[in-house]
């Protein structure tokens, strides 16, 4: 089973990804193998927001001088295995085959833009503050964050489960 992202135009713009069955609406249900991904500008820096479909667990990406999908899919996919990896599960980034659509689903896109709206405010107050981003600890802020897509649970709680069940 293929790993599907659901790419926003910025995103297969500037990485120029080649969208599976272009023009079609294809259903992005809440699965564990399913990914929303936007590109952003985050102050001046650059970065690849991507959001799992299931539990909208975020990974962000840094992408100053990340420019292809080849130099980007491999940051992604071992991301993928350390996420898989925290919570007892198996992820082999290596042997993985993807496909990518344009996203469509509403409450994922909400979901996304609370994270990168979250996310330029911290931003702004490091910047403000004179302090280096914290990437890390902006992912994790998010990860603990209440989603009202998730019935206001969060998404290391709605991984910790998903990934459990998997085991």
């Amino acid at each position: 089973m293929p790993i599907l992202i659901h790419a926003s135009r910025d995103f297969a713009k500037h990485y120029r990804c080649q969208l599976s069955l272009p023009g079609e609406k294809v259903p992005q249900a809440g699965r564990l193998d399913s990914w929303s991904a936007h590109f952003v500008q985050i102050g001046r820096n650059p970065a690849a927001v991507m959001m799992n479909d299931a539990t909208l667990w975020a990974i962000l990406i840094p992408a100053t001088g990340i420019t292809t999908l080849e130099t980007f899919l491999p940051l992604f996919l071992g991301r993928v295995a350390e996420v898989w990896a925290a919570h007892g599960a198996e992820f082999n980034p290596l042997h993985q085959s993807l496909a990518f659509f344009s996203r469509s689903n509403r409450s994922l896109i909400g979901s996304m833009n609370d994270a990168i709206l979250q996310v330029r405010r911290t931003e702004e107050l490091a910047r403000l503050e004179g302090l280096p981003m914290d990437w890390a600890k902006i992912e994790s802020n998010l990860n603990g964050m209440p989603y009202g897509a998730l019935q206001y649970d969060r998404p290391k709680r709605r991984m910790a489960a998903l990934l459990a069940e998997q085991g």
